[in-house]
């Protein structure tokens, strides 16, 4: 009796290359499981179902924008820290040396120190000016913009609001007044405050949790002493113009400013510290959440080890079977195999 093969070459050569092209494929799947430790058929793995897994993916990118936001705010906290830091030193050395040289030193020691003093200033607006990553930390809303404009620009101003002014009082006051005159009334906030006080400078920090920016150059807590280091750098500009007795009358006018101011400036920094607190809050909880999802994620998502080595095992030894069958049915090589 003849025998009979009921497939013929053809379908037999499909057959081979049809398991070939199946066993590669789960075994290029099964190295990028075991590779990634994430199962490549999410859908299938979920049966279906991706409500849940869609919403850990969606609750852990709101919590890296929140942890964004968390750490540029922490960022430019510390920054405002350092800078209130720097204006303080000087401010605590100041304003006592002023109060003691008012009542112990003579004219010529008096006038010695008014560049330095005018150098001061000019150091702390600079520090005002501050900006981290494209932000002015002292600006309020308007953060693309230095808060404090021309130093030149703003002593011209103040020579013109105290012009007439003779006694030591009357000019600490008319630049008190300068300082403190609403917009419109060609004070400081209209020739040198570019920042703003009103507008939103809040951040986002977590689910629950936001913080604001609001201290300016222009806030209360700053102003006593701005207007201390003004009227010494007034005094300098207007050298001998000031008379001697005049001249120490400033020193205890600025001096007493400075010694208020400092208070402002740590009212500042403790409130700052506040806001610190809340954004180290902000981020450990936000970091405990996505450590909780990241599990969730993982339990719903993640490929066993164990379950994918096996399944690797068996996939390359039925290979090798299909192998050594193509090679002895058309006495294929290795190499023309798998090219």
């Amino acid at each position: 009796m003849t025998s009979f093969n009921s497939i013929g070459d053809l379908s037999r050569t499909f057959q081979l290359r049809l398991g070939q092209s199946s066993l590669k494929s789960r075994l290029d799947q099964l190295t990028q499981e075991m590779m990634t430790g994430i199962k490549t058929d999410v859908p299938k793995a979920l049966g279906g179902d991706l409500h849940k897994i869609s919403h850990i993916e969606g609750r852990l990118a709101m919590l890296s924008s929140f942890q964004l936001n968390a750490s540029e705010a922490q960022a430019q906290f510390q920054a405002m820290q350092t800078a209130l830091e720097s204006i303080k030193d000087t401010v605590d050395d100041l304003g006592p040396s002023l109060l003691t040289q008012a009542g112990g030193s003579d004219e010529n020691q008096l006038r010695s120190q008014l560049g330095g003093i005018e150098q001061n200033f000019r150091s702390m607006f600079s520090t005002l000016n501050t900006n981290v990553a494209g932000r002015y930390l002292f600006s309020g809303s308007r953060s693309d913009t230095a808060p404090l404009g021309s130093f030149d620009d703003m002593m011209t101003a103040l020579g013109t609001a105290v012009s007439g002014a003779t006694t030591a009082s009357d000019i600490a006051a008319r630049i008190d007044a300068w300082f403190d005159a609403p917009a419109g009334a060609g004070g400081f906030l209209d020739t040198t405050f570019q920042g703003s006080d009103s507008g939103s400078t809040s951040l986002a920090v977590s689910p629950d949790s936001q913080v604001s920016m609001s201290l300016t150059a222009n806030s209360s807590t700053l102003r006593d002493t701005l207007k201390g280091m003004a009227i010494m750098a007034y005094a300098s500009e207007a050298g001998t113009g000031v008379d001697g007795a005049t001249l120490r009358d400033l020193f205890t006018e600025a001096g007493s400013r400075l010694v208020k101011g400092s208070t402002g400036l740590i009212s500042a920094a403790a409130d700052l510290g506040q806001r610190q607190a809340v954004v180290t809050q902000a981020q450990t909880r936000n970091g405990a959440e996505v450590t909780a999802l990241t599990v969730a994620r993982s339990n719903l998502i993640n490929a066993d080890p164990y379950e994918t080595a096996t399944a690797l095992e068996e996939v390359e030894a039925k290979i090798e079977s299909l192998y050594a069958l193509t090679a002895r049915l058309s006495r294929l090589n290795l190499t023309d195999y798998l090219s």
